[in-house]
């Protein structure tokens, strides 16, 4: 299995120092950065975690050198309760760590510092983002992860082992008022591992209780470094809303067994199994009646399936019954009169 590379810290200034502690008999050369208002010591510039980290929210003062600093190039780094020795490789390089310090430190830059323009210039970026981080960080102070919740260690298991689509990482409070707790579920051959991290509250910050230890400004802060110290493998637990927005009523047929479903606010119902049969129209709202046809034009369309001989008989039909040609009245009188004269006859 690969080791997840940690992306490499961006330092405002880094170069190599020394530093010598109150206990510590010589100075120890070590490469050094300010990653943000922490001056952070690492033991060599392909290491990627510090092995001491000094927070300029504790800043009291730089001693100048002379007096008891047996070296142009030294300087005194005092603190809230501390005071360290550092040592820089040239002047020039005792100069520029002066100036990020004070500037980090004090957010602005000191008038008497004589800087080349560049190095001047990149001095005001830095004090930019740092400004402009320190504003971030106090938003996101005011502000609970999406990932913390009111649940026990137990608890806390159950929801990443069994919602793994949701994430892996979730917040929680811890055994005291002052501890919260990051716990974390990543499957590793077809086990899943579960591990359990301690977050201290402190003056400076939130500390992670890890080897060595990690100082953030924030809960954001400690979450954020969980997620890239893992290269994204570890990601906020959010769960998925679990309340619906619709009312939902279930029908099933119990001639064919097909269950449909149909919402309150919606007039038709759903078919949720169309394999088992056709979707149907809910009752509430019937089809309407289909729109009577027009009749058929009259015309002298000729059926051939009828023969002509019927089809004319037909046309005779429809137009009404015949009207019988007239008698001629003079035929009809003589008719009569000859009749009569024979009934005459034989009476006499």
């Amino acid at each position: 299995m690969s080791r997840a590379k940690t992306p490499a810290p961006e330092h405002y200034y880094e170069e190599y120092l020394y530093k010598k502690d109150k206990n510590d008999r010589g100075f120890t050369k070590l490469w050094a950065g300010i990653l943000g208002n922490t001056l952070c010591f690492y033991s060599n510039h392909k290491d990627l975690r510090s092995i001491d980290t000094i927070s300029l929210e504790n800043y009291v003062s730089l001693k100048e050198p002379g007096g008891n600093l047996s070296s142009e190039n030294q300087f005194s780094l005092c603190m809230k309760g501390r005071e360290i020795q550092l040592k820089a490789e040239s002047l020039e390089s005792r100069e520029m760590w002066r100036a990020y310090i004070i500037t980090i430190a004090e957010l602005r830059i000191p008038p008497s510092l004589s800087l080349l323009p560049g190095p001047r210039l990149a001095l005001k970026e830095a004090l930019e983002k740092e400004i402009e981080r320190k504003k971030k960080n106090e938003a996101e102070e005011n502000e609970t992860p999406s990932c913390f919740y009111n649940v026990s260690r137990m608890e806390a298991e159950n929801l990443l082992m069994q919602n793994r689509e949701c994430g892996n990482l979730l917040l929680r409070p811890g055994g005291n008022q002052k501890t919260l707790s990051v716990s974390t579920c990543q499957k590793f051959h077809s086990k899943d591992v579960v591990k359990h991290y301690r977050v201290m509250q402190e003056q400076e910050g939130y500390v992670i209780q890890v080897e060595p230890k990690v100082v953030c400004s924030s809960l954001a802060n400690v979450i954020s470094h969980f997620v890239n110290s893992s290269n994204k493998t570890l990601k906020p637990f959010v769960k998925i809303c679990e309340y619906e927005n619709k009312i939902a009523i279930y029908e099933q047929n119990n001639e064919d067994g097909v269950v449909t479903v149909r919402y309150a606010q919606d007039s038709p119902v759903i078919n949720i199994y169309p394999f088992i049969g056709s979707t149907k129209t809910s009752p509430l709202h019937t089809a309407p009646p289909p729109l009577p046809r027009d009749p058929p034009p009259e015309d002298d369309y000729e059926n051939p399936d009828q023969g002509e001989k019927r089809w004319n008989s037909f046309r005779e039909v429809s137009k009404g019954p015949r009207t019988p040609k007239p008698v001629p009245s003079s035929g009809l009188d003589e008719e009569l009169r000859r009749k009569l004269e024979i009934r005459r006859q034989q009476i006499n």
